[in-house]
């Protein structure tokens, strides 16, 4: 019994976990939106959807690959094909 647990900073370290994953998840959806309407005005700008496309997937491809491995990324554009291919 000497050993008191304090329950009370067990919750406030997984509150403050979810609330820095909650703000790490809407920065990102922010700069996902952002990014694609500026790819979407500069493709109409351009008047060249495909050439942005493979601009910008081409750096992503390369990017990802160094940041987060060959595997993941591989992993990461099959989930981007799959979610285009159901709209």
């Amino acid at each position: 019994m000497a050993n008191i647990i304090n329950l009370n900073e067990h919750l406030k370290d997984k509150k403050d976990k979810f609330d820095e994953q909650l703000i790490t998840k809407i920065k990102l959806c922010r700069i996902r939106d952002e990014i694609e309407e500026k790819l979407n005005n500069y493709s109409i700008i351009e008047n060249n959807e495909l050439a942005v496309s493979l601009s910008s997937g081409r750096y992503a491809a390369m990017k990802l690959t160094k940041l987060i491995g060959k595997e993941d990324t591989i992993q990461f554009f099959q989930d981007c094909i799959d979610t285009a291919s159901k709209t």
